[in-house]
């Protein structure tokens, strides 16, 4: 699980990041991001439960999420507050092409 001084805790946060922050998105997921005055990343994710009906299924698949973004963080060089927003064709894909849309578009950000 990520840690918590990892994530962005607080609807305030995201707000700022929403209001502020720049996008870019591909197939699975959507990203907006701003510069922290922090030394570390932090993170956020957004699944509407369109996508999965079930507060199960939303909160496996942010643990998934969390365990990748926990492994990721050595390489992840930049200060930025993120927020990641899932799509609609995240549902029936497997686990790995999910993770390496969502590092492609972490590394875009470094």
């Amino acid at each position: 699980m990520l840690q918590k001084k990892y994530r962005l805790s607080s609807p305030s946060l995201f707000q700022v990041v929403f209001n502020q922050g720049d996008f870019r998105e591909n197939k699975f997921f959507s990203l907006v991001y701003r510069k922290n005055s922090l030394t570390y990343p932090r993170f956020g994710l957004v699944i509407s439960s369109k996508i999965f009906r079930s507060a199960v299924e939303r909160n496996a698949f942010k643990r998934k999420i969390h365990v990748f973004l926990q492994g990721y963080l050595p390489f992840f060089k930049s200060n930025f507050d993120i927020v990641i927003i899932t799509k609609k064709g995240v549902v029936d894909k497997e686990l790995t092409e999910i993770e390496e849309a969502l590092k492609e578009l972490l590394v875009s950000l470094s």
